[in-house]
């Protein structure tokens, strides 16, 4: 690798090196200095960008800045239940552990806690060589406040503690346990009250206080304060009116000040716009930007902040401490994962790609799998009057297989691609149990079902009459007068639609003209074809006036394929205005087929395995009815007719109505599941035939029926106005299974319930014990549960029916018993005063439930609660007004203070004490006000004192040294038009010109001058102004060389002006085509570190020029191959434009013309200025004509494709010196900048056919000082 050396991308550069070559001293950056701290070291950083540098870092897509050594980096990644393929790792395969509510229904934080380090060990793998995403976008922490919401399935269940301490374990794992470094960085999510999808960019969670704090906030408060939670997504919704990521209240005043949360914060994709343009509440995105960075949204994944800072800097809406202050808290993240600092000193950096899909992996999927099923069924089969499982071997000959999740494996959303032979389906994983234990059961295969979703099958946008003579009259289908109860109006896309549409709803529309109607055309998105709409009159039974059945082809994803559909109408007689009445009738079911029946019949034991998929409910897709989608319900009753030895397994995104399995006899076993992972199959062999005992417990309540559960869009727990309460907190009607519920093949007995004291207070922690025996003949796990109920308290509170406060999973082996104890902190026990804003503990009675459910208790403890929280100060927040500084200015500290009650304390009540670290460079006084001494890095320590207690939060200050250059001569004479922005100059010179000679000045005295002289011509000069106290360095080239030569390819070689790099004579040719160089692309490129591309053609271009080339192709290029004109330095520092194959994505369809790019790459770090894809091939008599022009240190790119009209593509500047020129093509590598799009597709396999490019011409015009 040739010596790199530190460049400048922007002409406002100010320039901090690491290494300074041929300096007088050599020393680190602060910035990558370890004996700094992370935020000293992250301030630094930041204070080195430009304005521009700065907004393209604060997006999810963090742009490289190759002069400062910063990578391209993606705050986006995944990692719900194992690291999903996305950019640099997309199409490559991870362990896929079960999805979050089968994890949740262990009911084990430690073993959570061991499948997110085994997460994070395959993150750092796919990490090893480049950190390119380390920050991922897990766990859901929000609880399931209604089931009907799409992403059960990504979250722990309905009770705010059994997800903070699921939650927990999942965070320590993904954090690990290094006192330094972060293993990953987890991210809690969706910051809050984001619980449906069909409104979720519009609608607004309107919720109070009490509900707020006590349920909707809980699991952030317990894992940013318990296990130092790095990261929170704010969620797309408002609530109370205010969209979350404009809303500093719930950012910054609740999770920041009150919380203490130290990290970064991330606004889901898309939240940011959604401020103004799904809420509307602003009008424009400068406000929308400006209103997310001030309320503390520091990334945003979308296209705001990238676009629109600067503007709303330039606006007066933030001021530029706004951007630094978001920038600072993202690099202190990336820092603390060890981006910046040498391997060496990262344990996590050891972490090998060969430990990605380990074997060991699997067996923990498995081991998870086996742990999350729960057992809601298990009575005797009517024919041998034996209980249904496990399934006893020896009784049986053959086993149906049946289901159409039967030989399937599903994931659930947020899934990456599996090794095919861990994917084991459950047919797969009970025919092997079977085979691997020899056993003479012959296994019998039907589906038999489908899971086709039976809601929202079609959504309805508008209708439009026609009458005869074609006067049309458009209606918007949200503007009803009447509907069924449970639809939806929800806004999207700028559309208003009616969504949540069931088998026979209905929406009436008052006085419609119907005299001379001819027609109704009706707008729909159709995501499943086959139902049907009925036009009735005057009622939503009266007669039909029009019907129609609604096709579309393909699914059309989220919200289907759009389509009008023209329907005649049949007045019936009638005329003038009458109210019409649209009913909706779903799809028709298949029928169970009879040989899928036959199967079953034949059987000793008949297995039907159900659930739901993505289809029924998803991101963006909720689903309103809570019945088993498809068939499935006609086949597990079709079934359990002709075999009363029916099991039913569930692998479903949550609770489903099951009051119809529950009740029959027929099916005396029943087992629920969530998503489980790759093991899916093997486990639920080894559950049913009982090598394991299933020992999962449920984590949602299991409600008789949707029709028990107030309006999907009411955020309130409570009961009120008629409307029944939400979870087991408040839901006081009969379940089909009630929280917490799990049977086992063993029994349990519970005695000897003992409580540690008697009375209690908020400040001591007590211990519940219990013994716990294992009656029958197999070992098994049971998880102890404890319930806490304050019958004292006042009715008018409405507190919690009771709340769950512990609970510990043990495993008894058959005829022992185990003394359980588990303790709880009596400070958890508050609820919230909403009229004084903070913590409360009710006085009197409190009983301590044990049991095995929520419902199934088994004894009951007493105990008085007295006293108050002792009053502790807990957080602590300060902020400068600014952050970075030049000598002599001042700027201002503001503080918080919060106690452990969560509520704040004025200034007057506390004492307060500043600090700083260095002194010499940033002093600070009794008020706060920090003043700037001389450059460097500070921080100011602000120590606050409340009742003998004192906590202490801190910042960083940079101060900026001055740089600035009061003039450059070359031989004796001032530099003509030289000042401090212009970074590069270049000179055309003569052929007997003599090397010059160049001096420089700085403003400050404290400022070191070098020049590196050139040493020849061509040569460039190298002006230095470096501050050895931050490593600072303002630097300017002076390019010298005389004029360059075209070349129009026209004689047998290339001109003697040019010299070969890495010369394969083999693929260069001028004979392939007549009047041209052709070049054959071979395996290389100069990208990122490859610098083994064959065939550079250059020659010496030191000064500034323009040069144009036509080219065309043998064929289309295919990913990564590319054909360009280069501006060389060396291997790693160049500009290309060029001619490449379009990014691969996997939604790609028919042939990709190719991308015309503007790639820079500077210390060997790639980045993509701008990029076009075309919109013909360049093959056969079709050109791409490519110009690039240099100026200064400024390159600009532009193509034609008729020679004629020439398009800007893109122009930034860069500092490159001893240039050479020329042309080049070469296979191509994957760089950074392409691993960005989304859906990228990773493959680079190429045609047979090579890739040849053929170069008309070569003509270059050069300019410059003379």
């Amino acid at each position: 690798m040739k010596k790199r050396l530190l460049i400048v991308l922007s002409l406002t550069l100010i320039l901090a090196s690491a290494f300074v070559p041929g300096s007088q001293q050599t020393g680190q950056a602060i910035y990558l200095n370890p004996s700094y701290s992370f935020e000293e070291r992250a301030t630094d950083l930041v204070s080195r960008l430009t304005l521009e540098e700065k907004q393209g870092l604060l997006g999810n897509t963090m742009t490289a800045v190759p002069r400062l050594g910063i990578n391209k980096y993606d705050v986006w990644g995944e990692a719900l239940h194992g690291v999903m393929g996305r950019n640099n790792n997309s199409g490559m395969t991870a362990t896929s552990f079960p999805n979050s509510n089968a994890m949740a229904s262990t009911w084990d934080p430690e073993l959570i806690e061991r499948e997110a380090a085994v997460i994070a060990d395959e993150a750092r793998a796919f990490n090893h060589d480049l950190i390119f995403t380390l920050t991922y976008w897990s766990p859901v922490i929000e609880p399931t406040r209604d089931p009907r919401w799409g992403r059960t399935a990504e979250t722990f269940g309905e009770d705010p503690f059994l997800v903070s301490k699921i939650g927990s374990g999942f965070v320590r794992g993904m954090m690990g346990n290094d006192p330094r470094y972060l293993k990953t960085v987890p991210c809690g999510k969706h910051f809050i009250a984001n619980n449906t999808e069909f409104n979720r960019h519009t609608g607004s969670s309107d919720i109070d206080d009490r509900d707020m704090r006590e349920f909707y906030l809980r699991p952030y408060k317990a894992l940013i304060e318990g296990d130092n939670l790095p990261s929170i997504m704010t969620a797309y919704n408002a609530v109370n009116g205010v969209p979350v990521s404009a809303s500093s209240f719930l950012v910054d005043t609740v999770a920041r000040r009150t919380f203490g949360m130290k990290g970064y914060v991330t606004g889901d994709c898309g939240a940011i716009t959604d401020i103004w343009q799904g809420h509307k509440y602003v009008k424009e995105g400068p406000e929308s930007t400006a209103l997310g960075l001030r309320s503390g949204v520091d990334t945003d994944c979308g296209g705001e902040y990238q676009s629109r800072a600067i503007e709303a800097l330039n606006l007066g809406l933030i001021n530029e401490a706004d951007i630094d202050r978001a920038l600072i808290n993202m690099f202190t993240i990336r820092m603390r994962l060890g981006e910046f600092d040498p391997k060496g000193m990262v344990p996590y950096s050891k972490i090998r790609p060969g430990i990605i899909n380990d074997p060991f992996h699997d067996e923990l999927a498995l081991e998870i799998a086996t742990k999350s099923a729960v057992l809601l069924k298990n009575e005797k089969v009517l024919t041998s009057g034996e209980k249904a499982l496990p399934l006893q071997a020896c009784n049986i000959r053959s086993i149906a297989v049946l289901g159409p999740q039967s030989n399937k494996v599903e994931l659930g959303d947020y899934s990456g691609p599996i090794e095919a032979h861990y994917a084991i389906s459950p047919l797969q994983g009970i025919s092997d149990y079977i085979n691997d234990n020899k056993l003479n059961i012959e296994v019998l295969h039907g589906e038999g079902g489908n899971t086709e979703r039976k809601t929202d099958f079609f959504t309805l946008t508008g209708f439009t009459t026609k009458t005869v003579g074609g006067v049309q009259s458009k209606y918007k289908a949200s503007d009803f007068d009447e509907s069924a109860s449970g639809l939806i109006v929800s806004e999207r896309f700028g559309n208003m639609m009616v969504r949540g549409i069931k088998d026979g709803d209905w929406t009436a529309y008052h006085n419609i003209e119907i005299t001379g109607l001819d027609s109704i055309i009706f707008d729909i998105n159709v995501a499943q074809s086959g139902g049907t709409i009925e036009v009735r009159v005057n009622s939503s039974t009266g007669n039909i006036v029009a019907s129609t059945k609604v096709e579309a082809s393909g699914k059309g994803g989220f919200f289907g394929n759009r389509v009008s559909l023209p329907t005649k109408f049949n007045t019936l007689g009638l005329s003038g205005p009458q109210d019409l009445y649209f009913v909706f009738r779903e799809p028709e079911s298949e029928l169970t087929d009879q040989k899928t029946l036959d199967t079953a019949a034949g059987a000793d034991v008949a297995v039907i395995f159900v659930g739901t998929d993505q289809t029924t409910g998803r991101e963006e897709s909720d689903r309103f009815s809570l019945s088993l989608p498809g068939n499935q319900m006609k086949l597990i009753e079709a079934v359990a007719a002709v075999n009363p030895n029916t099991i039913v397994v569930m692998q479903t995104m949550g609770m489903v109505e099951v009051e119809d399995i529950k009740n029959n006899s027929n099916i005396p076993g029943v087992i629920f599941t969530g998503y489980n992972g790759q093991a899916q199959g093997a486990a639920i062999a080894k559950i049913l035939f009982g090598e394991v005992n299933a020992g999962g417990k449920s984590t949602v309540s299991w409600y008789k029926t949707v029709n028990d559960l107030p309006d999907f869009n009411d955020y309130n727990l409570r009961g009120q106005d008629g409307q029944n309460g939400r979870t087991y907190w408040y839901f006081d009607k009969e379940v089909s299974y009630e929280f917490g519920f799990g049977l086992s093949y063993t029994n349990f007995e519970y005695s000897n319930f003992k409580i540690s004291k008697a009375s209690i207070s908020p400040n001591e922690v007590v211990t519940v014990s219990v013994d716990v025996s294992n009656t029958g003949y197999m070992d098994g796990d049971e998880v102890v549960q404890v319930y806490v109920k304050t019958p004292e308290s006042a009715s008018e509170l409405q507190r919690p029916i009771k709340r769950l406060k512990g609970f510990k999973r043990v495993t008894i082996p058959a005829g022992q018993t185990r003394t359980v104890a588990i303790d709880i902190d009596c400070s958890e026990l508050w609820f919230w005063d909403e009229e004084n804003s903070k913590l409360t503990y009710d006085q009197g009675k409190y009983l301590f439930e044990i049991g095995a459910s929520s419902r199934d208790i088994k004894g009951t403890l007493e105990a008085r609660m007295s006293g108050e929280l002792h009053k502790e100060l807990k957080t602590v927040v300060a902020r400068p007004e600014r952050i970075v500084l030049r000598p002599g200015d001042k700027t201002a500290t503001s503080f918080s203070a919060c106690l452990n009650n969560d509520s704040f304390l004025a200034h007057s009540e506390v004492s307060v004490s500043y600090r700083s670290n260095d002194p010499s460079v940033a002093s600070v006084n009794n008020e706060g006000v920090a003043t700037a001494i001389k450059p460097g890095i500070a921080t100011v320590f602000v120590a606050v004192t409340y009742n003998g207690i004192t906590v202490t939060d801190s910042f960083a200050l940079k101060v900026m040294p001055d740089l600035t250059a009061t003039g450059i001569k070359v031989n004796g004479k001032s530099l003509k038009g030289f000042n401090n922005q212009t970074k590069a100059y270049s000179y055309l010179l003569k052929a007997n010109d003599k090397i010059p000679k160049v001096e420089a000045s700085a403003a400050s005295k404290d400022i070191s001058v070098e020049v590196e002289q050139a040493t020849g011509i061509p040569g460039t000069a190298i002006v230095r102004l470096i501050d050895y106290r931050t490593y600072e360095e303002n630097l300017f080239l002076l390019n010298f060389d005389l004029s360059s030569i075209s070349d129009e390819f026209d004689q047998p070689q290339p001109g003697k002006q040019w010299h070969w790099i890495r010369e394969n004579n083999s693929n260069h040719s001028m004979d392939a085509r007549p009047g041209s160089l052709s070049l054959t692309a071979e395996e290389g490129d100069i990208s990122e570190g490859s610098n083994n591309a064959r065939n550079l053609l250059l020659q010496s271009a030191n000064n500034d020029w323009t040069i144009e080339t036509s080219l065309c192709a043998s064929r289309t290029p295919s990913q990564p191959e590319n054909a360009a004109i280069v501006a060389y330095q060396d291997d790693d520092n160049f500009v290309k434009l060029m001619f490449r194959a379009v990014i691969k994505t996997y939604r790609q369809q028919g042939v990709q013309p190719g991308t015309v790019d503007l790639l820079f790459e500077e210390n060997g770090i790639a980045k993509s200025i701008a990029s076009i894809d075309l919109k013909e091939e360049i093959i056969g008599g079709k050109n791409l004509i490519l110009r690039l022009v240099k100026k200064g240190s400024s390159f600009t790119g532009y193509y034609s494709t008729d020679g004629i009209i020439f398009e800007e593509l893109g122009k930034s500047d860069i500092l490159l010196r001893d240039i050479k020129s020329g042309l080049m093509v070469c296979d191509g590598v994957i760089t950074q900048s392409m691993t960005s799009t989304y859906w990228f597709n990773s493959d680079t396999t190429k045609p047979a056919e090579p890739f040849e490019v053929s170069f008309d011409y070569f003509r270059i015009s050069n300019s410059g000082l003379r």
